[in-house]
């Protein structure tokens, strides 16, 4: 049987699988390609328990706050809701009828946690993440309301999603500043489509301690190999979500990575004999700044498909090969920290030694 491995989350003591199972689509509110029977989704959750995953991540939005529901009471069920670690997290408007119903000013941080715990069935949110800066509200307020409700025990950890990362500096720099929980975690979108927070939270990361979570793995599916794209008529055929309902918009599937990365996990997956998907996990895997991967899935057959993953280790030739087929231009200003700039900082003679790292 498969079993995840576990990870530090950052700086703390919390330890969290390296497969994280989201649960978006715990619920029934938001159609069928978002959406399973509750005792599918109880079956889900006992799949990912056998296997080890500790780590389940949700939102007060998902599903309209039914996967909180369903997700406690499954976990209720198995007696497993102290065993694990439950992100959840708030910031998108939940009420059309009230205005203060988003974002993360103290009104509806507070708020939002007092309904999460209700949902979920707990005293204490493991990890809340702001699901993303509302552009309005100043980062002195929200970790001054984090810090009160971790004061209280309703919170445990904070973590930010879906930020830039000169936030999440400001972030990082003032809670330490003023005695509050550091983030303990950035949870962002990052596949071999989508590697943009390399250039700015890798070094982050590494800088802080701040543990990184990827979310979107699979590009909503189009690295699974169930899709083939055209460009020149910008068509996308296949069966799944991305030919048959909505998408959260995150992936452009008509830049021109997008063929050539599907052509090459299509052939390592025949040269391997793994799936294209698998492949496209394994390779998050293998980055060390990565500290867990959150998947979503409709199955526990797909659960355990993406749980293979972990069998998977990449020679370095095939993980230089995704290296180089989803590689995008260097934007400014990271085109001043490549080693033909930086030489001329050092000197050619001198960079190594500087920067150790460097080929």
């Amino acid at each position: 049987m498969t079993k995840v491995t576990y990870r530090l989350l950052g700086r703390t003591g919390l330890k969290v699988s390296n497969i994280a199972l989201g649960v978006a689509t715990f619920g029934s509110q938001w159609g069928p390609r978002w959406t399973m029977p509750a005792a599918e989704a109880d079956a889900l959750l006992g799949v990912a328990l056998d296997h080890g995953i500790n780590f389940f991540d949700t939102a007060n939005v998902y599903n309209r706050g039914e996967s909180e529901t369903w997700l406690g009471r499954a976990l209720r069920r198995r007696s497993a809701l102290d065993q694990v670690v439950i992100a959840t997290k708030c910031g998108y408007r939940t009420d059309p009828r009230d205005v203060n119903s988003g974002g993360c000013s103290r009104r509806n941080l507070v708020a939002s946690v007092e309904r999460s715990l209700r949902r979920l069935g707990t005293d204490c949110i493991d990890l809340l993440y702001l699901h993303l800066w509302d552009g309005v509200t100043p980062v002195e307020e929200s970790l001054a309301a984090v810090a009160d409700l971790v004061s209280a025990g309703k919170v445990r950890y904070v973590g930010l999603s879906n930020v830039p990362g000169w936030y999440a500096g400001q972030a990082e720099a003032v809670a330490r500043w003023r005695g509050w929980p550091v983030p303990a975690a950035v949870q962002l979108n990052y596949n071999a489509l989508e590697r943009t927070i390399e250039h700015e939270f890798f070094p982050f990361t590494e800088a802080t301690g701040v543990g990184l979570v990827a979310w979107g793995p699979l590009a909503n599916g189009l690295l699974t190999g169930r899709y083939r794209v055209d460009l020149e008529e910008r068509r996308i055929t296949g069966d799944g979500r991305m030919t048959q309902t909505f998408t959260t918009g995150d992936v452009d599937p008509f830049r021109p990575v997008v063929p050539r990365v599907i052509a090459c996990l299509t052939d390592l997956a025949a040269r391997t004999g793994r799936r294209p998907g698998q492949l496209a996990l394994a390779w998050i895997l293998s980055k060390p700044e990565i500290t867990s991967v959150a998947v979503g899935v409709s199955s526990g057959e797909q659960l355990l498909e993406n749980l293979a993953a972990l069998e998977i280790s990449l020679p370095p030739e095939d993980l230089a090969r995704i290296d180089e087929a989803s590689a995008q231009p260097t934007p400014y200003p990271y085109t001043f920290l490549a080693d033909g700039v930086q030489a001329l900082v050092h000197g050619p003679e001198q960079l190594r030694a500087v920067r150790p790292t460097t080929p």
